[in-house]
């Protein structure tokens, strides 16, 4: 099957937007997340403050990207016990959906990490993002296992997918030839392995 044809216009926009979350992180790793400006953030990626509303809502969308989202269909497959019957082998594969748009950009992500590991600012707002997240996937997967399954395990279940995910986005600073995806199935095995 052949890929969709992209115009130009959506191409550049794309190139555009990734600019900007360059410069934003680099921005932020230089001089705190609140020690820039949009009017800064426009000049350094060379375009007017209109153009960065137009492709975020603000400063923290401009570094941590939209919220991630997953597909409806996909959701109420995981809640209805698939797609392969595993509770924690679901998790992972709404979590790869979660990052599959994001899949280019994998050195961004390495920054992006960087700079909310330096300022206090950012990593309370990734906390936020973090427990919003945490609530809807642990709604899941009560709605799928049942109000009686025990919370503990059910944040046992979501730390053990956030330290792989923080595991993967350390080597990909260590290894940027691979995709995120791939460190994120490796850092995976590693932790089934060491649990076995």
């Amino acid at each position: 099957m052949s890929q969709p044809c992209i115009s130009r216009r959506e191409v550049k926009r794309h190139q555009t937007a990734l600019r900007l979350q360059h410069c934003a992180a680099e921005l932020t790793l230089e001089h705190g997340f609140d020690g820039w400006t949009i009017d800064e953030l426009a000049a350094a990626a060379d375009v007017s403050r209109r153009t960065v509303f137009n492709y975020f809502d603000g400063k923290a969308e401009v570094i941590l990207g939209p919220e991630p989202e997953v597909d409806d269909a996909q959701v109420a497959e995981f809640v209805a016990g698939g797609p392969t019957g595993r509770l924690f082998d679901d998790l992972l594969v709404l979590a790869h959906e979660a990052t599959r748009e994001k899949a280019d950009s994998d050195q961004h992500i390495a920054a992006v990490r960087q700079a909310v590991m330096s300022d206090p600012r950012l990593l309370q707002l990734v906390h936020e993002r973090f427990e919003m997240a945490a609530t809807l996937l642990g709604d899941c997967v009560r709605q799928r296992e049942g109000d009686d399954f025990p919370k503990e395990k059910v944040r046992l279940l979501l730390r053990l997918l956030i330290t792989c995910f923080d595991d993967a986005l350390e080597r990909v600073a260590e290894d940027g030839s691979t995709p995120f995806a791939q460190h994120f199935d490796a850092t995976v095995a590693d932790a089934r392995t060491c649990l076995a």
